[in-house]
């Protein structure tokens, strides 16, 4: 019986397999909602010259934001085809990849093709505003922004031009990725901090961190960090955004707020939050503390502090891996109080180094899966992340028991930690007629 594929057909079929056993998905949204997206840009005419541009250029952040949509649509492109060809080379050289691979992520595909906006619910969607980390991308987390759309949550991912992967913007510049060396009065101190191995050495040092900070590479990233958060919450609360976005705003009760971001993004959304009235509550996904001002200080803010496994995986060659003790012990709380207030939610999730924390252990695979991301499961650590993120959102944002965040804490398999060996040595001091903390 003969062919019904021509032969020429047929052998465009088998040269395109190889091809597509490359091709991965996030993990589809868990929510009973449709997930929408669009990309657009924030500008702020009164910051210029900002991350090293020219110093008549305005700063501009690119967006990414899900959203519950009206109606459900196949899934999308991970990457638009033209943002993957410049995305994707410059976090290879951002990580210290090989191009190979990062490169099978452009035939990646997400949630986010939804179309309109579900209607509004009496109180509105609530809002979170998510930073990337350092030298990474807006849409690094899709995976935790779709599942929390699809639950009613609309997110709105920031760019960080300067220390992003290199960004295109609408207006035709390209905003590099800022390679600049720190300073090297940080760089020692940052040696120092994370090598000392006692409470009264790291105390001391903490009293010469703002000192090491002014005039850093880091410094200036935090203040402009900061400021990019602050003015996009502001934009986004008095309804600045273009046309397109203006029925999803609509939607969306934006003083229902809540600030989040992954590693230098996380230390951001304290920070940020700390500052905005409006902020109900903070997410970190693994970020170190880097506000001065946030060392032996009481946050003010309900924070979901989730950290890597330091423990097995430290952060950084040399720092300890004690459970008892992680850096951020000294950060949110005053130290002979720390770990008291329980709207600080301190967990470590095993298995997990610090790039865990970002869709890309679900978007490669390899031998060096373990050594970049972790031994834990990928796909289950996605799921245990964005459940434990909605409980704490749902019971800070919409009043919802706490044991609905502790049933979903448990049910990750997320380990608490309790920085009771700073909070015993504070109090020593304290004790012994040493200043608090």
């Amino acid at each position: 019986m003969p062919s019904r594929f021509p032969s020429r057909l047929l052998c465009l079929i088998v040269a395109a397999l190889p091809a597509l056993a490359f091709a991965c998905a996030l993990p589809a949204p868990d929510g009973p909602l449709p997930v929408g997206q669009q990309r657009f840009e924030l500008a702020d005419p009164t910051r210029r010259g900002v991350a090293g541009e020219a110093p008549d250029a305005v700063r501009t952040l690119p967006v990414v934001a899900w959203y519950p949509a009206a109606q459900a649509a196949p899934p999308r492109p991970y990457l638009p085809q033209d943002e993957a060809v410049r995305l994707l080379p410059a976090l290879a050289r951002n990580l210290g990849y090989a191009v190979d691979d990062t490169r099978a992520i452009a035939a990646c595909t997400a949630a986010g093709a939804g179309t309109g906006v579900a209607p509004r619910p009496e109180r509105g969607f609530p809002l979170v505003v998510l930073s990337h980390g350092f030298f990474l991308y807006p849409a690094q987390n899709t995976a935790l922004a779709q599942s929390l759309a699809s639950h009613g949550y609309v997110v709105v991912a920031l760019g960080h031009p300067g220390d992003a992967v290199d960004l295109a913007l609408s207006d035709g510049r390209v905003a590099p990725t800022d390679m600049r060396a720190e300073a090297p009065a940080l760089l020692e101190w940052r040696r120092r901090f994370h090598a000392a191995d006692d409470h009264a050495t790291r105390a001391a040092l903490i009293d010469g961190y703002a000192q090491a900070l002014a005039g850093s590479r880091l410094g200036a990233s935090q203040a402009t960090w900061r400021e990019d958060v602050l003015f996009a919450v502001h934009a986004l609360q008095a309804g600045h955004v273009p046309p397109a976005f203006a029925p999803v705003l609509a939607a969306t009760d934006p003083q229902r707020l809540a600030i989040a971001g992954m590693s230098f993004g996380g230390s951001t959304a304290a920070t940020a939050c700390h500052r905005l009235p409006t902020c109900r509550a903070a997410v970190s996904l693994d970020g170190l503390n880097f506000d001065p001002g946030l060392y032996d200080a009481d946050l003010g803010r309900p924070l979901l502090a989730l950290t890597s496994d330091w423990v097995r995986f430290p952060l950084y060659d040399g720092t300890p891996v004690d459970p008892a003790f992680h850096h951020n012990d000294y950060a949110y709380a005053r130290w002979t109080q720390v770990g008291l207030a329980p709207e600080v939610i301190r967990l470590r999730v095993p298995g997990t180094r610090h790039m865990a924390f970002s869709d890309l252990p679900l978007l490669m695979t390899g031998p060096s899966h373990e050594a970049r991301f972790g031994d834990a499961d990928a796909a289950a650590t996605a799921r245990g992340i964005a459940a434990v993120t909605r409980a704490f959102l749902t019971h800070h944002l919409d009043a919802a028991p706490a044991a609905d965040l502790d049933a979903a804490i448990d049910a990750a398999g997320f380990a608490r930690h309790d920085p009771a060996q700073t909070r015993d040595w504070a109090r020593s001091q304290a004790g012994a007629g040493q200043p608090d903390g």
